[in-house]
């Protein structure tokens, strides 16, 4: 195994590490979050020690809020090793390269065995985040990923809501990623971590000044109406001659606005895009598209939002792709919908995943109509 820089007290150290960055965050770590940086760290040091009974990694699963990302990035960041051969891959920037090597007309096995060749060529240490798999052409693409993984013996941190058999739990296309969930099971350690809490529901002291956090859910009720509620709440409104396109052919998609500022006093510029619900997330876009668009604005917002249950079963499910994408850009998003955050997702047939949605969007500072 070729992982971390094997020195001594390399657990002791990494513990530490994490244990101090989260004091300067104000943040003091739970029992089961203590627990599981032990295990891990010492995990750790054996990758360092190349130990051929070592596991290959760790797959860490639970509940949404519970601090499974932060904890694993910052174990990963604590891991001793030059920043060039540690590798972190979002599960959704994971499918969109896959996507961008079928676009340039590969056969489905050349797509996925260039794409986890690039992802893991020099690496050693790798890093994958929020894991979910829901239909099978994920799940091959997991397979892959996770024979190689095993193959190259690339120490490795997953984190999931979904214990390894919760993976693709449609009882027709399970079988498919079987070969996964056997490969983890044998190979790493398997651990919960669920202190009983989801944080992001806990208020903060303050609201957050920039990230996700820092932006807002605006209910403006069934009476209102989604300009007046912007006006309330110290936003401009888009005027008509806004509108514009975004995305370019067949993926197009309307935005209501997109305004960009200069570059000021050594400040990078911005930019700033308004969608409507429907136009957005009744069209036939992709997590892709988020992925492209979340790169090139870095404040958002959705107008007009419907409750769940009254949109589409897609635009159900594109909803949560959204948010995956921009919590992960750490995208300041504001909501003008038509009723509060619990209104919106009560459904009866929620999408898949739509728990991690509700954990998030408990981010956002809420303000109900007048």
């Amino acid at each position: 195994m070729t992982g971390p820089r094997a020195t001594p007290g390399a657990a002791a150290r990494l513990r530490s590490a994490v244990e101090r960055s989260a004091s300067e965050s104000g943040m003091v770590l739970d029992a089961a979050q203590r627990a599981l940086l032990g295990e891990v760290s010492e995990a750790a040091e054996r990758w360092a020690g190349g130990g051929a009974d070592a596991p290959i990694g760790v797959f860490v699963h639970g509940p949404a809020g519970r601090g499974k990302t932060w904890l694993a990035a910052e174990i990963f960041a604590a891991i001793d090793a030059p920043p060039p051969v540690k590798r972190r891959v979002h599960f959704h920037t994971f499918f969109q390269e896959l996507q961008r090597r079928f676009g340039a007309r590969m056969t489905a096995r050349d797509a996925i065995e260039s794409t986890v060749a690039e992802l893991l060529d020099g690496a050693r240490v790798f890093f994958f985040d929020e894991l979910h798999v829901h239909d099978p052409g994920g799940a091959s693409l997991l397979n892959r990923l996770v024979a190689e993984l095993v193959a190259r013996r690339i120490p490795t941190l997953l984190t999931s809501n979904y214990a390894p058999e919760g993976l693709l739990d449609n009882p027709v296309f399970h079988h498919v990623v079987e070969p996964s969930i056997g490969l983890i099971r044998e190979h790493f350690l398997v651990r919960t971590l669920d202190g009983g809490s989801d944080y992001r529901t806990v208020a903060p002291a303050s609201r957050p000044e920039r990230g996700f956090g820092s932006g807002r859910w605006i209910a403006f009720g069934p009476r209102g109406d989604a300009l007046s509620a912007a006006r309330a709440a110290g936003l401009a409104p888009p005027e008509p001659h806004e509108s514009t396109t975004v995305l370019d052919g067949h993926r197009a998609l309307r935005a209501l606005a997109v305004r960009r500022s200069e570059a000021t006093q050594g400040v990078g510029a911005t930019a700033e895009v308004w969608f409507a619900f429907a136009d957005l997330l009744e069209a036939p876009s992709i997590a892709e598209d988020y992925l492209e668009l979340a790169a090139a604005f870095d404040r958002w917002v959705l107008a007009d939002v419907p409750p769940l249950s009254g949109a589409s079963r897609e635009a159900r499910q594109r909803f949560v792709g959204l948010l995956d994408v921009l919590v992960h850009a750490d995208a300041p998003l504001t909501v003008l919908a038509r009723t509060d955050r619990a209104g919106f997702v009560d459904i009866s047939d929620p999408p898949p995943d739509l728990f991690r949605t509700v954990s998030r969007l408990a981010l956002l500072g809420e303000v109900g109509p007048e």
